[in-house]
């Protein structure tokens, strides 16, 4: 059973620290408790850390430029409890319309995990971080002070 853990915001990974990774194909409108509705991406992220790994499920919200990450609860001690809960992951984010892919972390070659890692919104500290929120940010901002200045000529 997966669960919101409003503690996490992003879950920045080194590429040792990755033990699966699957994304969506798809972006499905979801509304999430307490999260303004609309398109999302769906990841699924097997990570290893300090007491064990875990399994999370991490919703990027791509017009709000905001998250909710799903835990599982338990620490993953074994590579079949690890396929257990990436089952029961894939099955939730499934039941929310999301078709998955799996990435295949362990076979990409290096460079193509270190993109991954540096590029998609999951491996972020904060979804403001991610290059694409910045970059619609700025482009409002823009638009904003161009529809101000052509106001302002009349």
């Amino acid at each position: 059973m997966f669960t919101i853990d409003e503690r996490y915001r992003g879950l920045p990974a080194n590429r040792d620290q990755v033990l699966a990774l699957h994304l969506a194909l798809n972006t499905p409108h979801v509304a999430i408790p307490g999260k303004q509705a609309g398109p999302a991406q769906a990841f699924v992220v097997g990570l290893r850390g300090g007491q064990g790994a875990g399994v999370f499920v991490y919703l990027y919200l791509v017009e709000a430029g905001d998250c909710a990450v799903y835990v599982s609860g338990r620490r993953i001690q074994s590579a079949d409890e690890l396929r257990e809960d990436e089952d029961d992951a894939l099955a939730f984010v499934e039941s929310l319309g999301f078709m998955m892919d799996n990435a295949n972390w362990r076979a990409a070659a290096p460079e193509q995990q270190d993109e991954w890692l540096k590029t998609l919104p999951v491996f972020f500290r904060e979804p403001t971080l991610v290059p694409a929120v910045k970059a619609r940010a700025e482009e409002k901002r823009n638009v904003a002070t161009t529809l101000g200045r052509f106001l302002a000529a009349f």
